[in-house]
């Protein structure tokens, strides 16, 4: 390395600082490696050929800023990182600032990856004209982590992510810490791997991995939609995968905005245009990916949802990346037709309610990772002052903690909070000898749910299914079992058995004296079905809102 061309490489991005230059510019900067610099030219080798594209287009900036600092005109030559076979490494063209560089095509290595026991992605290989208008090939490495990779293949296989030591800090760490977006991404609790998944949303947070880890490829998963009720976890999906691509990936450029932020940013921008001439909404289109949430709070806003649709149909037809969050399905957004179909055709998700056992693993681990550090004074505030009134530290048992979620409502910001003040109330019960009961827990329950206390009877739930699958109450609980019949009759026993405080037999006792056999049966054939039909579980959940409505 050049200590000179270090040098100038350091001063130009302390000046790119100064000026609020975009961030993307300074992260590449930033992982650059000075090679060398002459009387004409500065060298340096970008990180990726993702990254060789885009200081290319950048080079007249650049160059304007080597000059100010050299106090004379210098060149900016780049190349990319390269295992180069009989020669000299090429250079990259020096061709004229004011001049966009050549498209560089590139083509699938044949040759095997690295060995391991996770498959990493084999370098390709990227043809570079050198000063004779030669192709030579050099070789690309792949910018993801190993660490990084088998992080998101265990992700993307299905698995949890578990969190792993931090490795020794990187020029992209270091630059992370100097700016307040990047340091909230890494420290952020809105990451994949703090996200609590089950059968309710395994669909939304594998589909979320993968949207993260093809972000970087043309053409693959352009878009997510995920949708279901409020406090169920979209924008927790929705920020992890701006968090992981800040983190990771911080030359793709990301958007993020709330309906609210991007309608402020809609009025603002027009009232400027009006005065400016400018066109409005720039950060939006210039965007690699565009992350927008609770889209369904633009609808009804017209100029504004006019103008999003047509961002959403230039970003869809770009082969750019969007992600949506929503309360309801595209088809019930009275988006326009083309959209909604494009929504439909990509990675469409629904976000369903936590059951008792997803539910139990929420309380469960925001209490050991969250409740507990705190009380416990790990954290990087000073407790000085917050010591005086420690009372976060209460002891949860596993069966207080399964009772919490037997009786708690299904929003997970309400769960969290309801998680801390039964904490709360424990560690207060056992500065005077006593200890935290179960009735204590159903008092703290009945100010944060409205399902709490709710007693839900078997007759509520036969008179709901009967009316949402067009069936009497005497075919319900009677021996026909035309299919239609038959299917009604399985998603009444099931949602008795899990919202009724009934056993086995007396739920068979409401349904025409069946034997406690048939209704686990009835519960196989449900839970089998939820694996296969992604409507059924939107439909569960549509009837669990009625039934409770009704109670």
């Amino acid at each position: 390395m050049d200590n000179d061309a270090k040098m100038i490489l350091d001063d130009t991005i302390s000046f790119c600082r100064r000026d609020g230059v975009d961030t993307r510019l300074v992260n590449m900067l930033l992982q650059s490696v000075p090679l060398e610099l002459t009387d004409d030219s500065l060298t340096i080798e970008a990180p990726s050929r993702f990254a060789y594209s885009y200081l290319m287009k950048q080079r007249a900036v650049i160059e304007r800023y080597l000059e100010e600092i050299a106090f004379c005109p210098l060149t900016l030559r780049i190349t990319t990182p390269q295992e180069v076979t009989g020669g000299a490494a090429p250079e990259a063209v020096s061709s004229p600032a004011h001049q966009a560089p050549a498209a560089v095509p590139v083509r699938e290595s044949a040759q095997p990856a690295a060995s391991t026991s996770i498959p990493v992605p084999a370098p390709v290989f990227a043809p570079v004209q050198d000063a004779s208008g030669e192709n030579t090939k050099v070789t690309v490495t792949n910018t993801l982590s190993p660490e990084a990779f088998r992080r998101m293949a265990a992700s993307m296989s299905g698995h949890p992510v578990t969190a792993t030591a931090p490795a020794q800090p990187t020029v992209q760490a270091l630059a992370a810490n100097e700016h307040p977006a990047h340091t909230q991404a890494i420290h952020s609790k809105f990451t994949f791997e703090n996200f609590v998944y089950g059968d309710e949303n395994k669909h939304a947070y594998q589909s979320a991995v993968r949207f993260a880890a093809m972000a970087e490829e043309p053409g693959s998963c352009t878009s997510l939609f995920i949708y279901g009720n409020s406090g169920l976890g979209k924008t927790h999906l929705l920020l992890a995968i701006k968090n992981y691509l800040n983190e990771n990936k911080p030359y793709i450029r990301v958007k993020y905005a709330n309906s609210q932020a991007y309608i402020d940013d809609f009025i603002n921008e027009v009232a400027i245009q009006k005065t400016e001439g400018r066109a409005i909404l720039r950060d939006y289109h210039d965007a690699d990916v565009l992350i927008i949430d609770d889209i369904q709070n633009i609808i009804g806003k017209t100029a504004s949802i006019e103008y999003f649709f047509r961002l959403m149909d230039e970003f869809i037809r770009d082969n750019k990346k969007v992600v949506i969050a929503s309360d309801r399905a595209p088809k019930k957004l009275g988006m326009d037709e083309r959209l909604t179909s494009r929504f439909n055709a990509g990675m469409l998700c629904l976000v369903s309610e936590p059951g008792f056992e997803m539910k139990y693993t929420i309380l469960k681990r925001y209490y050991e990772n969250t409740v507990l550090p705190a009380a416990q004074g790990h954290t990087d505030v000073d407790d000085s002052l917050l010591g005086s009134i420690r009372s976060g530290g209460g002891h949860l048992t596993d069966e207080q903690l399964r009772h919490m979620a037997e009786i708690s409502g299904t929003n997970i910001r309400e769960l969290e909070s309801f998680c801390e003040r039964c904490a709360g109330d424990s560690f207060e019960k056992e500065q005077t000898g006593s200890e935290l009961t179960a009735e204590d827990i159903d008092h703290i329950a009945n100010e944060y749910f409205d399902t709490a206390h709710k007693k839900i009877h078997v007759d509520t739930v036969q008179s709901v299914v009967e009316e949402f699958y067009h069936v009497s109450h005497e075919d319900l609980i009677g021996p026909r079992r035309p299919a239609n019949i038959a299917f009604a009759r399985h998603v009444a026993v099931y949602l008795a058995m899990d919202m009724c405080e009934m056993t086995t037999p007396m739920v068979g006792a409401e349904f025409g004296g069946r034997d406690h056999s048939t209704v686990i049966n009835s519960i196989r054939v449900i839970e089998r079905k939820l694996k296969e039909d992604r409507g059924l579980v939107e439909d569960l959940q549509t009837l669990r809102n009625k039934i409770v409505l009704k109670s």
